[in-house]
């Protein structure tokens, strides 16, 4: 009996002896795949992580140029707004400045000199400025669009300058009340300067967007402000932001406002004189210091003054 048990002992010990190269086998084998597994995950993520970098630096590259370019066709669509305004506030004035001259057809010089200057409407002969189109998609192209026609209208607009340089200069030499009556004189003293101009700024007080529709001049507290043509004194009191206010008409079309003033020397249905004084320069209404705004009309739309004053000369 105790031969038997000590039989299946051995047996027990040998079976274990015989196991255990075989499990140390297996769990090192085990070993290796798990580091494999392991090092196969780490790759995974690894170059998942990598990439995700990449695209995430790409995507903020794209969303910067992206910006960019947004922020450039704002940019140049405001642009190309202003100078379409500015190119339809040149054409009308153009037009009432022929009539004018026309009007005067009397004198030998006014019309020997018309003849030099192009008729409103003269087609160019540049190809460049040519009207030229059609119906492709913008998609993709409205940078490049924009370049072209603001490219265009810069020097439409800087033809009829020159066109209006010299009817302005027609005008100046005929002589006549046709001079007392066109808003060509600076509004103020000889050493005031222009503080803000025509057009698009930024709003003085309440910062933002703001389209200004005459010229801030800013000189001395009290200095007197002059007519810029002869005409009838339309208003001449308070106006809300405009502060102490003088509306003139002038005839043909033509009319001036001052603004801001300190006090007002003129009356409603007065009828003044080219450079009379009207008032005196100041701060009153939506102001930030002593100035004076200046508007001109034309058929009772806004025109940059700068167009009409002699501003080289004052």
């Amino acid at each position: 009996m105790n031969q038997e048990n000590n039989n299946q002992e051995e047996v027990k010990t040998e079976n274990k002896e015989t196991l255990k190269p075989q499990t140390t086998k297996k769990i090192i084998v085990g070993l290796v795949a798990f580091s494999v597994l392991m090092t196969g995950i780490a790759g995974f993520f690894g170059y998942n992580y990598y990439s995700f970098n990449n695209e995430r630096a790409a995507f903020e590259e794209y969303k910067k140029n992206k910006e960019e370019q947004n922020a450039k066709l704002q940019t140049m669509l405001e642009e190309n707004e202003k100078m379409l305004r500015d190119m339809s506030e040149l054409q009308t004035l153009e037009t009432k400045l022929r009539r004018a001259v026309i009007r005067n057809t009397d004198e030998k010089t006014f019309t020997t000199n018309l003849d030099n200057v192009a008729p409103s409407g003269t087609q160019s002969t540049d190809p460049n400025y040519l009207g030229k189109g059609g119906s492709k998609d913008m998609d993709g192209n409205m940078v490049a669009v924009l370049e072209v026609q603001n490219k265009n209208l810069a020097s439409q607009i800087d033809t009829k300058k020159t066109q209006l340089t010299e009817l302005l200069a027609i005008l100046e030499g005929g002589g006549g009340t046709s001079n007392s009556v066109f808003p060509d004189l600076w509004p103020t003293v000889k050493n005031s300067v222009i503080s803000s101009n025509y057009g698009g700024r930024i709003d003085p007080v309440a910062g933002g967007g703001d389209w200004h529709t005459g010229l801030d001049i800013a000189a001395d507290f009290g200095e007197p402000v002059f007519a810029s043509a002869m005409g009838t004194v339309e208003v001449a009191g308070w106006n809300g932001g405009y502060g102490r206010y003088v509306k003139i008409d002038h005839g043909n079309g033509y009319g001036t406002a001052y603004g801001h003033m300190s006090a007002i020397a003129v009356e409603p249905g007065q009828v003044v004189r080219k450079g009379e004084v009207i008032g005196y320069v100041g701060s009153s209404g939506y102001s930030t210091g002593p100035h004076i705004h200046f508007e001109v009309f034309v058929d009772g739309n806004f025109v940059d003054p700068t167009y009409l004053l002699k501003i080289g000369n004052r």
